[in-house]
């Protein structure tokens, strides 16, 4: 159980430093990337509540494993995830530094899946 509460911490860290990561592109644009889009994916972020998916996750998975809870936040980052995973494919020559994130954000959520 403590791995299991390991990996949703892991990915609720990974949730709150991709946004963190949208907001420093935003204020500084330090990859040179296309600030609209960018923005639009932050919209995206905040109408799927990324935030508090992540903040639940490392609160429910701080003391005692919680797998119900935990997929159902899993399964609703999955679908923001996916539409935002679209997003960027269609943009890729604007977001091309956003896919790396992205990567690693399906890979550590793909851990939770139903087998």
């Amino acid at each position: 159980m403590l791995f299991e509460m390991e990996k949703a911490n892991l990915l609720a860290e990974n949730i709150k430093d991709f946004l963190d990561f949208l907001d420093k592109n935003l204020e500084r644009n330090i990859f040179y990337m296309d600030t609209d889009k960018i923005h639009q994916i932050k919209l995206i972020a905040a109408d799927f509540k990324f935030h508090i998916l992540a903040d639940e996750l490392f609160r429910i998975n701080r003391f005692v494993w919680d797998p119900k809870y935990t997929n159902y936040l899993v399964d609703r980052f999955v679908k923001g995830l996916t539409i935002i995973d679209e997003y960027v494919h269609r943009n890729y020559n604007s977001l091309f530094m956003v896919t790396g994130r992205l990567y690693t954000l399906k890979n550590l959520s793909a851990l939770f899946s139903k087998d």
